[in-house]
């Protein structure tokens, strides 16, 4: 007959090894998410990283009817060419317009190969 541990041995023998396994998840975790860090489009530029990178006008239609607004998008690169691959709205600036004009001009925009992972572009659209 198998003799049976106490409870408090035998989940020291259940722990352990996910203590490890946890461990070793986390590191992998913080990897990732250090090799993919958030650039603000003021470093990219400082440091010369981006091939392109227009500007979006302000649309006449908005312009002409007061429309405003100031939003925040995320840009994800292919890391190894440096072509845009995703948009993403991360504050709206409050106007669909706005938005859907902001991530047109945004969709052109090219990093240098092997530079900017995501990046961080602020776009304002005020009535001067």
């Amino acid at each position: 007959m198998p003799r049976s541990l106490p409870p408090a041995v035998a989940q020291l023998f259940l722990v352990k090894p996910m203590r490890v396994c946890l461990i070793i998840l986390l590191c992998v975790v913080a990897h990732t998410a250090l090799s993919q860090e958030t650039m603000t489009v003021e470093e990219a530029v400082r440091r010369k990283l981006l091939l392109v990178a227009a500007k979006p006008e302000y649309p006449y239609v908005a312009r002409s009817r007061g429309r405003s607004g100031r939003g925040l998008f995320e840009l994800k690169f292919e890391y190894e060419s440096g072509h845009l691959r995703e948009v993403h709205v991360v504050e709206s600036t409050g106007n669909r317009w706005l938005d859907a004009h902001s991530i047109g001009a945004l969709k052109v925009w090219q990093a240098k190969p092997r530079s900017i992972h995501n990046l961080l572009v602020p776009i304002r659209f005020q009535m001067p």
